[in-house]
């Protein structure tokens, strides 16, 4: 394998942890928006830390 691949190996498993990463950050506000589950569980079901899900929740807007 030349450098050239690994590298392009490298980044292209870092971006799919990316996207991964953002995915479960959309899906954990979304369902701290809809106020069924609590922090902890859904810092469990997304594989976030429970002070990320906690940093989540102050950024969304209070609805009203």
């Amino acid at each position: 394998m030349s450098l050239t691949e690994f590298n392009a190996e490298e980044v292209t498993r870092e971006f799919i942890e990316e996207g991964r990463e953002q995915k479960a950050l959309e899906a954990a506000i979304n369902l701290l928006k809809m106020k069924i589950l609590t922090p902890e569980q859904i810092a469990q079901a997304e594989g976030l830390s429970l002070e990320r899900v906690l940093e989540l929740q102050k950024e969304i807007p209070v609805l009203v």
